[in-house]
């Protein structure tokens, strides 16, 4: 089966992780778990709305887009963001992020019989072209995304966790005997297991939807080709319907009146992709009503009397690893090596210890980057250990933990020599991003050095995003360590990322352990709250003292709101992040946008 690479970098920079673009869906405004922000997280602006109108959202981004708006093929956060105008997950979610039944359907779990029942939350909905809606749409995408011929990056352990996806994806097998349809609203999904990550938004649930009676007639292997992915003949059911297009740049959606929450209040919606290097001229002119803003330009918007910001905090971290072994891509598993030279676990520690993140996210991004202490980040409430202390500057303590492990100047020049006494030079990758980024990056050699660590950029600058990518990818010999950046979507579980066969785990970092732990959070047993948080706490516990991956940051994402819209929230699962669950809400109260004075 054909895949698209999906590098799973920091969002805002390019790509989003496949849970991101899964987890369209509703929102609680009034969850307890909700980290507090910087700003407002919903803003109400005076003025009486008038009737319909056109909204304005900028899509803040050095990329362009590669026209696919079908959320089965799209994997980037452009993409997305259009595609998440005219296409729905199947489920919604609460303000902590688990299933619930505020979209196209609802999952009832039996854990254990292993079966997960799917029921359509109305009998009435339509596709935007007024064809029925039933749950053999949900059927034929599960069937179609196993096909041979599918080429995008979505069919994963959720489809193939289904009993008997193996031997139909095979040919062994003409139908997937765990799928049971019991009426035209609800299908039973026999699995091989039950794992908690299935109660997330963007968990282990197959959540994709299309319109069998248009894509029946064309081959897998021709969606991305073929119009109805691409044009205005795309068929959904999102909150809007797509009236025109300019390749590469920008979309004009009208009002989907067939969406299952209710025709939204607006006429149109005109979405195009705008520079970082220009936003802020452009929010000031009053060009457009929602962009989410490059938070180390703060000073340069924060004070325009026409738009107001709001703050979430995002499902995003940055970090920094190490090179310690390799993939097998005949096993399909990480082999950790050794003898690599950042396999000593004093050494990763004082790498830690010897940066200041939390004077850098001050310094640097108007202290909008806060220092992370854990793998699991707080987005993630109740499973995130706060109490975790994390890595804090404490550059004395580095260089105790290096003189214990051998690390030590043995020829007086002000760096250490390896245990062995040989020159010790390591090499650091990081991706090309920002200014403030490339200012980060140099501190933290300065850093490094003052602890005697001779830390040099591999390649002498950073490195376009791709292909820093591509290096982790295949492990090349010449990077020790590098700084990265992950989206985790909504589903906190990072075995993804951080297991024995997870093909993003770039620092090969395995153990007993750690697989040991993970499984436990993959668990039956963890489907119990208060199991489940233990299991999450032991793995963050075991992370931070093995320091295979030393969070950095995690950061709080800002968006920019014309004074004209009327209501507009900041939360996940709100418009401004392309979901289709809360356009319905918006409003606007003048026919232009606000000018700043």
């Amino acid at each position: 089966m054909k895949k698209k690479r999906n590098w799973l970098a920091l969002a805002g920079v390019t790509l989003l992780s496949a849970s991101v673009l899964v987890a369209c869906g509703s929102k609680s405004s009034t969850s307890s778990k909700a980290p507090e922000t910087t700003f407002p997280a919903e803003v109400t602006h005076d003025g009486d709305a008038i009737s319909g109108g056109q909204l304005n959202y900028a899509i803040v981004a050095a990329s362009t887009s590669t026209g696919l708006l079908i959320d089965e093929l799209t994997d980037n956060n452009v993409d997305s963001t259009f595609g998440g105008m005219v296409d729905s997950s199947m489920f919604g979610y609460d303000g902590n992020r688990k299933l619930d039944d505020s979209g196209l359907a609802k999952v009832d779990f039996d854990i254990e019989g292993k079966k997960l029942t799917v029921t359509l939350t109305g009998k009435d909905y339509k596709w935007s072209d007024g064809e029925a809606f039933t749950i053999d749409d949900y059927i034929f995408t599960i069937k179609a995304m196993a096909d041979k011929g599918y080429t995008g990056v979505r069919f994963d352990d959720r489809f193939t966790n289904i009993v008997g996806m193996d031997e139909f994806v095979a040919g062994t097998a003409t139908d997937i005997s765990g799928l049971e349809k019991v009426d035209d609203y609800t299908v039973v999904l026999n699995v091989k297991e039950m794992t908690p990550s299935m109660m997330y938004a963007g968990g282990n649930v197959p959540a994709f939807v299309m319109p069998e009676h248009i894509y029946k007639d064309i081959p897998v292997a021709d969606w991305e080709a073929s119009e109805y992915s691409r044009t205005a003949k795309h068929v959904g059911m999102g909150p809007f319907k797509v009236k025109d297009i300019v390749s590469g740049e920008s979309v004009t959606f009208v009002a989907n009146e067939n969406y299952f929450k209710g025709k939204p209040k607006l006429d149109s919606v005109k979405m195009d992709i705008v520079s970082p290097d220009t936003i802020v001229s452009e929010m000031k002119a009053g060009n457009y009503d929602i962009a989410d803003m490059p938070t180390d330009q703060l000073d340069s918007y924060k004070d325009l009397s026409n738009i107001t910001v709001t703050g979430s905090l995002a499902s995003v971290y940055e970090y920094i690893s190490f090179n310690l072994g390799t993939y097998d891509e005949t096993a399909k598993k990480n082999v950790m090596n050794e003898s690599a030279k950042m396999n000593n676990v004093n050494l990763r520690q004082a790498i830690a210890y010897a940066i200041d993140t939390k004077q850098a996210g001050e310094a640097l991004y108007n202290g909008l980057y806060r220092p992370a202490n854990s793998l699991i980040i707080s987005f993630f409430g109740d499973v995130h250990d706060s109490e975790l202390p994390g890595y804090t500057y404490d550059p004395e303590k580095a260089k105790e933990l290096l003189d214990e492990a051998g690390y030590k100047d043995v020829d007086g020049d002000g760096l250490r020599e390896d245990p062995n006494g040989e020159k010790l030079t390591i090499n650091f990758a990081a991706r090309k991003r920002t200014e403030a980024n490339e200012t980060l990056i140099q501190q933290y050699l300065t850093w490094w050095k003052e602890v005697g660590l001779d830390v040099q950029l591999y390649t002498g600058r950073t490195i376009e995003i791709n292909s820093f990518y591509d290096m982790l990818q295949a492990n090349d010999a010449n990077i020790d360590m590098y700084a990265g950046g992950w989206s985790t979507g909504y589903d906190p579980d990072p075995t993804g990322l951080w297991g024995p066969s997870a093909m993003f785990n770039f620092s090969r970092f395995v153990s007993d352990e750690n697989t040991a732990l993970l499984k436990a959070i993959a668990s039956v047993e963890s489907f119990d709250e208060k199991t489940n948080v233990e299991n999450f706490k032991k793995w963050q516990q075991y992370a931070y003292e093995q320091a295979f991956a030393i969070p950095t940051f995690e950061n709080e994402e800002l968006t920019a709101v014309n004074k004209r819209v009327k209501y507009f929230d900041n939360y996940y699962g709100s418009a401004s992040k392309g979901s289709v669950q809360a356009w319905e809400k918006v409003e606007l109260t003048a026919d232009k946008g606000v000018v700043s004075e």
